[in-house]
């Protein structure tokens, strides 16, 4: 999970910030007047932001609305089963994955490490419980049920990098 700092600003409010994988910084000040701004600095100079977003309390909460809904989902499913030592996660097949146009049986047989594919999404479509002859596409979005460290390496796999 990505490391989201805080830190309060007196007489102004709080600021969040986190660097996405590409490097690039994000910030989301929330003032106590009640507006926001959402800020994306350079990955070169965390001190260079080249967008501003400024958000009045109603944006800010539309905004959270959209981005919180799976956000909540994610974590009540993710709690529940690392309680259980599982971990479950969405992840899409990168074009330049190597196990793009594998068959499951060939993908869950690369690493040693305990996860499975228990479904894919391709499109609108979803094929629960896809049997072990069928084959990933780049743009499909597997979903993964294992071990933390399973799903992880599953995930190395269908991006690619």
């Amino acid at each position: 999970m990505t490391s989201i700092n805080e830190t309060r600003l007196p007489g102004v409010g709080i600021r969040f910030d986190f660097v996405t994988r590409d490097g690039t910084g994000v910030v989301l000040i929330n003032h106590h007047s009640g507006r926001s701004e959402l800020l994306l600095c350079s990955p070169d100079d965390p001190d260079a932001c080249h967008e501003v977003l400024r958000l009045t309390r109603e944006d800010a909460r539309a905004l959270a609305e959209i981005l919180g809904q799976s956000q909540v989902t994610e974590e009540v499913t993710s709690m529940r089963l690392s309680m259980q030592g599982l971990a479950i996660d969405w992840l899409p097949v990168d074009r330049g994955a190597t196990c793009a146009h594998c068959t499951l049986h060939d993908i869950e047989h690369q690493d040693e490490e305990a996860a499975t594919i228990v479904a894919v999404i391709r499109g609108e479509s979803t094929i629960a419980a896809p049997p072990s002859s069928f084959v990933l596409v780049p743009g499909d979005v597997a979903v993964v049920v294992g071990t933390p460290r399973g799903v992880e390496a599953l995930a190395t796999l269908l991006r690619g990098s």
